[in-house]
């Protein structure tokens, strides 16, 4: 008896120490888990923010290149009010006076077309089989029959 006692005790204190160090492992793994999660997002984190500033680096280079375009195209338009304004004779661009001659020549001629179209007659069945209302006739349309 006297030597069971030691080893009862002896097979308590292993399974007290291993409980204990098992514990004592787990939580230094935890910790040392956590210390690398921390240190993985922190590194996560620093390049969305690198990111982000090249992200917005570019949209402001390019609102500065909208801004000086603008500006541009204002300056240029306030040369051209100046130009117009200096001058009392209203100038026609030279592709206006190209146009307006254009014009002036091809509204006679689509008056005299007009006028040569009976307005009241219907217009002739064009079909190549000769289908629908018109046979395809070249006589007088309906129209011209009755006058």
């Amino acid at each position: 008896m006297d030597v069971l006692i030691p080893l009862a005790l002896l097979v308590v204190g292993l399974i007290i120490g291993f409980f204990v160090a098992r514990y004592l492992y787990t939580r230094d793994d935890s910790v040392t888990a956590t210390k690398l999660a921390e240190k993985n997002i922190k590194e996560l984190m620093a390049q969305q923010a690198e990111h982000h500033i090249f992200q917005s680096k570019q949209v402001v280079e390019e609102i500065e290149r909208h801004c000086q375009n603008l500006r541009q195209q204002v300056e240029e338009y306030e040369v051209l009010l100046n130009q117009n304004l200096d001058e009392d004779v209203p100038r026609v661009p030279f592709y206006g006076e190209h146009a307006s001659a254009y014009l002036r020549n091809n509204l006679k001629g689509d008056e005299k077309s007009k006028l040569s179209k009976v307005t009241g007659a219907q217009p002739r069945d064009f079909a190549g089989s000769g289908s629908g209302l018109f046979i395809g006739a070249t006589g007088n349309s309906t129209a011209e029959k009755d006058q």
